[in-house]
């Protein structure tokens, strides 16, 4: 058995967007982009802590996590401007647990089962354009983009020797 804890700061730097292909732009894009030449380096502090058992082919892991993020860089396209801008959301957090579940029931067969739970939201409401409008669903309590609440796998692999100096096995997976 181990115990592990830890405390964590990472940034992302910050940096310069590409000029807007104003040609493109409608007024209300230009109004609503405009503003976002550069962006801030991204912080975060991350609080976690875990386990992990082992014994007798058994072995469970376990983790769980909070994830406080200052400036988080977000890409956005930039509507009729043809154009990609990287912008700071002022607050966000990541919060969540994972497992992971693995045994050896007889010579040669791995299963494994492992999962984790996420709260993932923005903090803040980025504003906006003319008139004012939250911009890209950025919203406080709106749940950042491509994080999922949750994700799960299942694996079973069987295996042998195959000769002195050769491992054959085959493998199955459920995401």
């Amino acid at each position: 058995l181990s115990v592990n804890a830890q405390v964590a700061n990472g940034f992302r730097l910050g940096g310069v967007n590409d000029p807007l292909n104003v040609p493109l732009c409608s007024g209300a894009d230009i109004a609503t982009f405009g503003p976002f030449q550069s962006y801030k380096d991204e912080t975060l502090w991350n609080y976690e802590a875990g386990f992990k058992y082992s014994k007798h082919g058994v072995t469970f892991n376990a983790a769980a996590f909070y994830n406080r993020i200052r400036n988080l860089q977000v890409t956005l396209d930039a509507g009729t401007c043809s154009s990609r801008i990287v912008f700071n959301v002022p607050k966000a957090h990541s919060r969540g647990v994972e497992a992971e579940f693995n045994i050896h029931p007889v010579e040669g067969l791995d299963l494994s089962f492992a999962g984790s739970l996420l709260d993932s939201k923005f903090d803040s409401t980025v504003i906006g354009g003319s008139p004012p409008g939250v911009i890209g669903g950025i919203r406080d309590g709106n749940r950042l983009p491509t994080v999922p609440k949750y994700q799960f796998a299942a694996t079973a692999t069987y295996g042998s020797r195959f000769g002195s100096n050769a491992d054959w096995y085959v493998t199955g997976s459920v995401q």
